[in-house]
C-alpha cells in the first residue's frame, strides 16, 4: 500500500489492465537470452503501469486542519474523504446509517438522531421514504461531473481509510462496529438530500412517519426475521409540534449564526472584512470541520464543511470570504386537502378525484434481546408530498387531511452551488453564481471581497407562494401562521399550488432576481431575523411573507449586532477612528455582553427595594439578598470571571422574556434597535411578576449547590474526557453574540451543547486573505485524537488561531506533515 503520488506501483488495485502488464512484465523477466532492455524481449516494451485514477496530497498544519492538494476534483475528493475518516470516521459511519434508514438496526429503537432529533424508528422510516432509491438516482443523475468527480473521490478516499486501517483498529467509538461499512456515491447523495431538507420537511419526522387515514399511528408490535422473541408493546409516537412560529425561532436559535460583511466605508484599510459566527451543535453531523482544499490554476479555497461534504461551506479564497446564516424563509408549505368522501386516500383536486400513492417501508428493528425484527408501515404521499398528521393540529379525519411539500428535496443543486461560490473571483461573481444556481438549501449569504464590497443574498430555495395567493388560498385558522411565513395551503384548489416561473432554477420556486439581495460600502449583517433589517439605512421590504416578514421585533443579537457596528462606525463607543478592525470585529463577536441584560438589570435591582422575600412561583419564599448583591456586582458580560448574577438574570429572563406585556417601552417597528426595552416597574403587577421570576430562579439556582463565589466558568463546560473546559458566552435568549447553549447534567454543571462552532475573520491587504479563526469543539470526535480538545482549550481562552494559507505559511508551519496517497 503506497502513500506516494510516484507514477510507480501508483495503486493498491492495479486492476485489469495494470494486471495484464504487470504479468507481460514478469513473463518478459523470465523469459530465457533476452536482452537487457527493461525486461522487453525481441525489442518490445512493456507498457507503463497505469497513472492512478486518484491521488492526493493531504499536508497538516497545526489543531490538525488539513491542505488538501490534487489535480482534479477526483484527487481532491479522494484526499478529502481520507483526511475526514482519519479524524472523524464513526461520527459520518453514524450518519451514513442515519440517511440510509438503519439505525433501529444498528441502535434500536430507543435513542434519537443527531440530525432531526426523532426517535430511531420515526427516522429510519422518513428516511427509507425521503431518500428511495428512484429520488437518489434522480439527483445523482443531476449532478455535473466535476460533482460527480469529488463524490467518486471522497468515497474512495474514505473507504481507503477503513480498508487500510482495518474495523479492528479504528477509533474506539466505533471500533468493530457493523455500521462502518464502505461508502458508495448513493450514501452521499442521501447525506446531501438529508442536509437539504433539515430545515423543512426534517423538522416533521414524526408527523410523517406516523400519519395514517382516522388517526396517528401507533407503534405496533414487529414481526420477527430471526428467532421468535418477545412482543414488543405497542407505543404511541408523539410528534413534535412544527406549526407554530415559536418552534422555528428556538431551531433558529439552536443552529443559527451571526454574520457582517463590512465594505470600503466600513473597514479600516478600506478592503472587505467579514465575520462569521455559526451556532450550530456541538455534536453529531452538524458539526464543522476544517480543510483547505486546492486544485492548482482552479481553487484554492480554506474554511470549513459539515460532515461528508467535499467543498467548504464558509470560508474565503484568494478574492473574497463569506459566511451564511439561517434564514427565516419557508422552504416548505402544507397543503390542506379535501378528501374523496368515497375512499380517505383519495383527495379532490377542482372537484376531480386523486389517489394518493402508498408505499410500504419496511425496517429492521433491534431489540432489547439482541434479535432484529422486521417492522412494516404503509405512508402515503400526494401530488403535494408527503402526508402528515400533528395531533390537535393537523389531523387525518373528517373529510381533510394534510401534506407537507419541501422544495428541498427537488433541489440537486447544493453542492455545485458550493463549489461555485468557492471559486467566486469578487463578491460580484459570488453572487452571480447564487442567482444563476438558486441552490443554497436554508441560509442566507453574506461576503466580503478584497477590492471593498459587502453583500448580502437572502437567495434559497423558497416556494414560490404571492402575497395575493397568501391572502385567497390560506384556510382562515391558519391565517396568524402565514403573517410569520409558516404557511398552509387549501390543496383542493389548483391555483393554490405553487406558481410556476421561467425564470427560476426548479419548478415551483421563486426566482432569483425576486429574492432580498443587498450590496453596500457600509456593511450588512444578519443574526437569523429576515432580511428586512439587513442594514437599517436601506431596509428590504415589499416581499411576500413566505420570503422575508418586515416589522416584527429583532433578536437580542441582531440588537446588539447593529448597535455595535453603528456606534463604531460613527465613532461614539469610545474608540479612536470610525472605522472597524479586524482586532476590533474579533471583539465584537466575544465580548460576550447580554444585550437584554444591559437594557433589564438596573429594573430588577430598583424591584429588590421591595423586600428581602418574594414568593417563587411555587409558593416557596425566597431570600433575595444575595441575588440582587450579585446583580448589582454584575458586569453585565458572560465571560468566564461573570457571577452567579448572570445565573439570577437568565433565570429571571427565561420566564419573563416572552411577555410583551412586562416592558416599559413597547417594540416600536420604527425603531427596531432600541426598543422594546425597560421594564415597567411601576405597574404592580409587572412587579409582582418580575419578582416572582427573581425568587424563582433564585430557587432554582440553589438547588444546584453553587457557591455564593462561583464563576460562570466553574458551571458551564465542554466535557472532554476527564477534563471540564470553561466556556464563555451564554444562550441565544439573553441577546449574547457568542450564544451558547448548555445543559444541566445533573452534577452542578452545566454542559455545552450547541452555540459559537467555527468561527472566522477575514479581512484582505496586499499580501491577500488574512484570516483568523477557532474551532469551538475542535477537529475530531475521537477522544484519544490529539485533535479532541486543542482548539476548545483556545476558544475557552479567547486565543484565535492564525490560518495558515499560503504556500509559505504552510511549510513553515511547526506541525508541517505532508503524506501522499494514489490508488
Amino acid at each position: 500500500m503506497t502513500f506516494s503520488a510516484s507514477p510507480v506501483f501508483p495503486s493498491r488495485r492495479l486492476g485489469a489492465a495494470g494486471l495484464a502488464a504487470l504479468a507481460l512484465a514478469l513473463t518478459a523477466g523470465c523469459s530465457g537470452g533476452g536482452s537487457n532492455n527493461g525486461g522487453a524481449t525481441d525489442g518490445q516494451v512493456s507498457p507503463p503501469p497505469p497513472a492512478p485514477v486518484f491521488a492526493a496530497e493531504i499536508r497538516r498544519t497545526g489543531f490538525g486542519v488539513p491542505h488538501i492538494k490534487a489535480g482534479d476534483e477526483a484527487g481532491l475528493g479522494y484526499g478529502i474523504g481520507y483526511a475526514y475518516a482519519e479524524d472523524n470516521i464513526c461520527l459520518l459511519a453514524g450518519h451514513i446509517a442515519t440517511v440510509n434508514g438503519e439505525r433501529a438496526k444498528y441502535f434500536g429503537a430507543a435513542g434519537a438522531t443527531g440530525m432531526t432529533g426523532a426517535a430511531n424508528v420515526q427516522s429510519d422510516f422518513y428516511f427509507r421514504l425521503v431518500n428511495d432509491a428512484d429520488a437518489v438516482a434522480v439527483a445523482l443523475k443531476a449532478q455535473p461531473a466535476e460533482i460527480l468527480a469529488l463524490l467518486k473521490g471522497y468515497v474512495a478516499g474514505y473507504n481507503r481509510y477503513l480498508e487500510q486501517t482495518g474495523a479492528a483498529n479504528l477509533a474506539d467509538e466505533c471500533k468493530g462496529q457493523p455500521w462502518v461499512r464502505k461508502l458508495a456515491e448513493a450514501d452521499m447523495v442521501k447525506l446531501v438530500r438529508g442536509y437539504a431538507a433539515v430545515g423543512g420537511v426534517g423538522q416533521f419526522v414524526e408527523a410523517i412517519s406516523g400519519a395514517q387515514p382516522g388517526g396517528p399511528l401507533p407503534r405496533a408490535g414487529v414481526r420477527a426475521s430471526g428467532p421468535i422473541g418477545p412482543p414488543v408493546a405497542p407505543v404511541q409516537e408523539v410528534a413534535r409540534n412544527p406549526m407554530t412560529p415559536e418552534y422555528w425561532t428556538r431551531l433558529h436559535a439552536r443552529s443559527g449564526s451571526n454574520a457582517v460583511a463590512l465594505g470600503r466605508d466600513g473597514s479600516d484599510n478600506g478592503q472587505g472584512l467579514l465575520l462569521g459566527n455559526s451556532h450550530f451543535p456541538w455534536s453529531g453531523p452538524l458539526r464543522f470541520y476544517q480543510m483547505h482544499l486546492t486544485i492548482p490554476g482552479k481553487l484554492d479555497v480554506m474554511g470549513a464543511s459539515l460532515a461528508g461534504l467535499p467543498l467548504v461551506n464558509i470560508g474565503f479564497n484568494q478574492n473574497v470570504a463569506w459566511g451564511h446564516t439561517v434564514n427565516t424563509s419557508a422552504h416548505f408549505t402544507v397543503f390542506q386537502l379535501q378528501l374523496d368522501p368515497a375512499d380517505p386516500t383519495k383527495y379532490l383536486v377542482d372537484g376531480k378525484s386523486r389517489s394518493m400513492l402508498r408505499k410500504r417501508l419496511s425496517i429492521d428493528v433491534l431489540g432489547a434481546d439482541g434479535v432484529l425484527r422486521s417492522e412494516s408501515r404503509e405512508l402515503y404521499v400526494s401530488d403535494f408530498g408527503n402526508l402528515v398528521q400533528i395531533p390537535g393540529m393537523l389531523e387525518w379525519k373528517n373529510g381533510v387531511a394534510y401534506a407537507v411539500r419541501d422544495a428541498n428535496l427537488d433541489n440537486h443543486r447544493m453542492m455545485e452551488q458550493w463549489y461555485a461560490i468557492n471559486r467566486a473571483g469578487s463578491a460580484a461573481e459570488l453572487k452571480s453564481a447564487v442567482l444563476r444556481l438558486t441552490g443554497l438549501p436554508w441560509v442566507n449569504t453574506l461576503a466580503a471581497d478584497k477590492d471593498g464590497n459587502a453583500l448580502f443574498l437572502d437567495v434559497t430555495v423558497v416556494p414560490n407562494v404571492s402575497s395575493a395567493q397568501q391572502a385567497s388560498c390560506v384556510p382562515a385558522p391558519y391565517k396568524a401562521l402565514a403573517a410569520y411565513g409558516l404557511f398552509v395551503l387549501d390543496g383542493s384548489k389548483a391555483a393554490c399550488d405553487w406558481a410556476l416561473d421561467p425564470a427560476a432554477a426548479q419548478p415551483g420556486i421563486f426566482a432569483a432576481a425576486k429574492l432580498p439581495a443587498l450590496s453596500r460600502g457600509d456593511f450588512v449583517q444578519n443574526s437569523n431575523d429576515s432580511a428586512w433589517f439587513s442594514n437599517p439605512e436601506q431596509p428590504l421590504v415589499g416581499f411576500p411573507a413566505i420570503v422575508s416578514v418586515e416589522g416584527i421585533a429583532l433578536s437580542g443579537r441582531a440588537r446588539l449586532g447593529i448597535s455595535q457596528l453603528q456606534a463604531r462606525l460613527a465613532g461614539s463607543d469610545g474608540l479612536a477612528g470610525k472605522r472597524m478592525s479586524m482586532a476590533q470585529m474579533q471583539d465584537m463577536v466575544l465580548n460576550n455582553r447580554v444585550y437584554h441584560a444591559e437594557h433589564t438589570v438596573d429594573d430588577l435591582l430598583r424591584l429588590c427595594a421591595g423586600g428581602k422575600t418574594a414568593l417563587a412561583d411555587d409558593g416557596s419564599s425566597v431570600d433575595l439578598t444575595q441575588a440582587c448583591a450579585k446583580l448589582a456586582a454584575w458586569d453585565r458580560h458572560a465571560n468566564l470571571d461573570a457571577n452567579l448574577g448572570l445565573v439570577y438574570f437568565a433565570g429571571t429572563w427565561d420566564r419573563i422574556g416572552g411577555d410583551d406585556s412586562v416592558w416599559a417601552v413597547p417594540f416600536d417597528p420604527a425603531d427596531p434597535v432600541r426598543t422594546p426595552r425597560g421594564l415597567k416597574v411601576a405597574d404592580t403587577l409587572v412587579a409582582a411578576t418580575v419578582r416572582a421570576a427573581l425568587a424563582s430562579s433564585v430557587r432554582d439556582a440553589n438547588s444546584q449547590g453553587w457557591a455564593a463565589d462561583a464563576t460562570w466558568g466553574s458551571i458551564q463546560v465542554a466535557k472532554r474526557g476527564g477534563r471540564n473546559i470553561p466556556i464563555h458566552g451564554a444562550a441565544d435568549q439573553y441577546g449574547v453574540y457568542n450564544a451558547i447553549g448548555s445543559a444541566p447534567d445533573g452534577k452542578g454543571l452545566r454542559d455545552v451543547t450547541e452555540g459559537t462552532s467555527y468561527l472566522q475573520v477575514v479581512g484582505f491587504d496586499k499580501n491577500g486573505p488574512q484570516a483568523q479563526a477557532v474551532l469551538s469543539y475542535s477537529q475530531s470526535t475521537h477522544a484519544k485524537s490529539p485533535y479532541f480538545a486543542d482548539q476548545t482549550e483556545r476558544f475557552s481562552q479567547k486565543a484565535w488561531i492564525t490560518q495558515a494559507y499560503t504556500e509559505a505559511q504552510i511549510t513553515a508551519d511547526p506541525a508541517y506533515s505532508s503524506k501522499k496517497i494514489a490508488e
